[in-house]
């Protein structure tokens, strides 16, 4: 695997830049923030609770909006509000997310003894939400001459099996939607460059108490601000484009280029196209 070290003037060039984040009141997404703000950048925190006053964010070039990221209004105002505040968006990291919500194995029944639909939050929040914030920054970079970043949050349990399956799922969901629109973008000539962090166990409030919860089994998660570098390294990276990036033990490795393609290029046979070149065929026919 090709890894990598990210030192301190590798992020230089982020100041100056105007970055838009979901998720930014705690864990990565908090200290994404802080770092960016460290490195001159101005910040737009989009997240349902605004973050703990003690934490050093009192500056002019932050700037908290209340969002929903299930809400397509809340993130709409999100952006809206991030153009009119600083005139332009340079980088987004679509970062929010929550912890495991459905149980598939035993379904509920309400106060009738219906049976209830499993739940689909954690869906709507780490998949539809990343999605549409993408979209989002899209429309708002697209035109922009110098273009930007798109920076998606997966998982490294987007890479396995896991028995938290909504959660797995959402973030194969993350992976497959970051590997296409990374090929999309490149193909419409857009000035945006889509990348896609996979990281493993992280200091975050994906489930309660994960700290405690953790020492409990003798594992150490890595320090939310070894994934706020990542995210930090690929906004201002300009050569990264279309890459997936595992980081576990404060360790960087790009897995789209040297594990993950080339896997599939071993496995779908010898002379096949791949699906998307028979994909791109389609599309140029001729229309009757």
């Amino acid at each position: 695997m090709s890894e990598f070290i990210i030192k301190d003037e590798d992020l230089s060039s982020l100041k100056g830049k105007v970055v838009v984040l979901t998720g930014g009141s705690s864990g990565i997404g908090l200290a994404t923030v802080k770092l960016l703000l460290s490195l001159g950048a101005s910040v737009v925190s989009g997240d349902i609770n605004p973050p703990a006053a003690s934490e050093s964010t009192e500056t002019p070039a932050f700037l908290f909006v209340k969002t929903n990221v299930a809400s397509w209004d809340d993130l709409t105002a999100l952006f809206k509000k991030t153009k009119q505040h600083f005139g332009r968006i340079d980088c987004v990291f679509a970062n929010a997310g929550i912890g495991p919500r459905a149980n598939y194995l035993a379904l509920e029944t309400d106060d009738q003894g219906n049976l209830k639909e499993p739940s689909h939050e954690l869906m709507e929040v780490g998949l539809r939400g990343l999605i549409n914030t993408t979209s989002l920054a899209v429309h708002y970079i697209k035109d922009q001459p110098e273009g930007g970043s798109i920076v998606l949050m997966g998982s490294s349990t987007g890479l396995q099996p896991l028995r938290a399956v909504d959660y797995s799922a959402a973030k194969h969901g993350v992976l497959g939607f970051g590997r296409g629109f990374a090929r999309i973008a490149d193909v419409a000539g857009l000035p945006i460059r889509i990348n896609t962090l996979m990281p493993s166990w992280t200091t975050s409030n994906v489930l309660p108490d994960l700290e405690g919860l953790m020492r409990g089994i003798s594992h150490v998660p890595q320090p939310a601000l070894v994934v706020a570098r990542a995210a930090a390294y690929l906004m201002a990276d300009a050569s990264r484009q279309g890459d997936v990036i595992y980081v576990a033990d404060g360790k960087y490795k790009e897995i789209e280029k040297t594990v993950l393609f080339p896997a599939y290029e071993t496995i779908k046979g010898e002379g096949n196209p791949t699906d998307d070149e028979v994909l791109k065929r389609l599309l140029e026919l001729p229309a009757n």
